[in-house]
């Protein structure tokens, strides 16, 4: 992702995009010119945007909804 906009919009709707975006979104995010904070911010919402994914997810292997 190269619009950092998008990428910070993908980490607040993380249920609106994919896991490869929601990564991609992550590494335009940690490669921008951010301060740190931001960046560091940014790296745990994603961290805890997997774990909630991979909580979430039932028998079947499909993710459940993750509101944001």
């Amino acid at each position: 992702m190269k619009d950092l906009h998008r990428a910070v919009d993908a980490m607040h709707h993380p249920y609106q995009y994919s896991d490869l975006e929601l990564e991609r979104a992550n590494e335009a995010i940690q490669g921008s010119p951010l301060k740190q904070f931001y960046k560091e911010y940014y790296q745990g919402l994603y961290k805890r945007i997997l774990a909630c994914k991979q909580k979430n997810k039932d028998e079947a292997g499909e993710t459940g909804y993750f509101g944001g």
